[in-house]
């Protein structure tokens, strides 16, 4: 689904996060760096009423896929009014929260949670060296580092911090049938 609400950026891409959540709309955060400066990027997906209101709007473009019609700049121009991709520039301290998540990495083998409902953090590190994660709604302990990273974007963008801030478990999940 990310590419449907992909932008431009500037800069080097550092990290890119989707806050999938599973009775809201996603939120979705890319990390730059360009000049020794930080930026973060941020756009919302759309509910379903604004989806059906773009495509409704796009009714006359002609294009025989989906994929290419997101590559149109008629498509982009409308998710744009829909969904604008706001930025902001990183504070020093900000930019440390980074520096260290990306410093110091995180644990693949963590022993995470998993569920069907709440939501799930996917994210995507550039570098030093490309890695993917995925966690679903609450973060283990062993994650601190990148729940520091995503609770800061979720202040810098001014989401609502209880339906996309990470959360953390300090204990180990064991599930019972």
């Amino acid at each position: 689904m990310w590419e449907w609400y992909k932008y431009d950026i500037d800069g080097k891409k550092l990290i890119w996060f989707e806050i999938h959540c599973s009775f809201h709309v996603s939120l979705y955060f890319t990390v730059c760096e360009d000049n020794e400066l930080y930026k973060v990027y941020w756009r919302y997906s759309l509910s379903n009423p604004e989806q059906r209101k773009l495509f409704e709007e796009l009714h006359n473009v002609k294009v025989s896929s989906l994929g290419e019609l997101i590559e149109t700049e008629e498509y982009k121009e409308t998710l744009q009014k829909y969904s604008p991709v706001c930025s902001a520039l990183l504070n020093e301290n900000q930019k440390n929260i980074i520096d260290i998540f990306l410093k110091k990495g995180i644990n693949k083998d963590a022993d995470k949670p998993h569920g069907r409902d709440g939501h799930s953090y996917f994210i995507e590190v550039y570098c030093p060296k490309y890695q993917k994660y995925r966690c679903w709604c609450v973060l283990p302990e062993e994650w601190s580092v990148l729940a520091d990273v995503i609770n800061m974007l979720v202040g810098v963008s001014q989401a609502d911090f209880q339906r996309y801030g990470a959360k953390i478990y300090k204990e180990k999940f064991y599930f019972t049938p």
